[in-house]
């Protein structure tokens, strides 16, 4: 016999199924937050994982990836805590992290840096000698053009740490920062070449796709459109999902209400970053004030939008 929460839950699946036709999605945006998390940063979906580095990262032959802690804390209690989007190793102990990146941040450059620091400290283990890290890096998928670098029309730039006056001597092997900027990827089905023009084929399009194309059907990427496909969610993520999507939506509606208000553009992202930084951290206060108040966590979750792992960490 069907409890009165089965009958509310099949019905609200139902209604983000009929959301999700009035809006034309069949597949998930992988640009969006927990889109991109929730398809590369899962355990049980390392394997494509595996299939998005190893297609950013050829020459490096990786063929396994183990996933680690999302959050890094500092050392001192008052300084910033890092959390990432995904945080792994491979099988050879090189660190990689990966951030997707949909707004524009006038400081990613530095923030990518920011990120491998917290890497280096937690690897360097107390009482060795020297400082011999493993290789580490910082992979950022932005849709934007990365901002305080001069401008190129690679896709994909690789970065290190090398003399000014004579770049092909590095300082370290240890630090690579690897940027991909999706708005300078234009290539249609029939100029693919390749894993990593298939992978950021995906990333640009597949949130407007209602068919798989004919292209991709021997191109070892099933499992990713079986688990980006919106209906085969469970209701819990439909509605994370939702709650994002409108969310970005709603975003770029203001940004081009402001852009025709003739507000600055760079004025404009900001307001709208730290928007999105405040209603996060209010999420999380909440979140604590009701764990507090010893409410079930799938109840704190089901009010704040946090995953029940993201409230066991609070």
């Amino acid at each position: 016999m069907k409890t009165k929460n089965t009958k509310d839950r099949e019905t609200t699946h139902e209604e983000n199924m009929e959301k999700a036709r009035r809006y034309g999605i069949k597949y998930i945006d992988l640009k969006i937050d927990f889109a991109f998390k929730f398809v590369f940063g899962t355990h049980g979906k390392e394997d494509l994982l595996l299939q998005l580095i190893d297609s950013i990262l050829p020459d490096k032959h990786i063929v396994s990836v183990t996933l680690g802690p999302q959050e890094q804390m500092p050392d001192n209690p008052e300084k910033r805590r890092s959390i990432y989007d995904i945080n792994c190793t491979t099988e050879s102990g090189t660190h990689i992290t990966v951030e997707m990146q949909c707004a524009k941040q006038s400081d990613f450059n530095n923030r990518m840096v920011y990120y491998s620091s917290y890497t280096l400290r937690n690897t360097l283990k107390r009482g060795e000698e020297g400082f011999e890290y493993p290789e580490l890096y910082v992979i950022g998928i932005l849709d934007f053009l990365l901002p305080g670098v001069r401008e190129n029309p690679e896709v994909v730039n690789h970065y290190s740490l090398r003399n000014d006056r004579d770049d092909g001597i590095l300082l370290t092997d240890t630090l690579h920062y690897v940027t991909i900027e999706l708005p300078k990827f234009n290539k249609q089905l029939d100029e693919l070449d390749g894993p990593l023009d298939n992978m950021l084929y995906l990333f640009c399009n597949l949130g407007r796709m209602k068919e798989i194309p004919v292209y991709f059907k021997d191109k070892n990427l099933d499992k990713l459109f079986e688990t980006t496909m919106f209906a085969n969610m469970t209701q819990e993520q439909q509605d994370r999902y939702f709650r994002e999507f409108m969310y970005e939506m709603d975003q770029k509606s203001r940004m081009r209400t402001a852009r025709e208000d003739g507000i600055a553009e760079g004025k404009a992202e900001g307001l709208a970053e730290g928007e999105a930084r405040g209603r996060a951290e209010g999420r999380a206060d909440t979140a604590r004030a009701m764990k507090a108040e010893g409410l079930p966590i799938e109840v704190i979750a089901r009010c704040t939008g946090l995953t029940q792992d993201q409230i066991a960490e609070l």
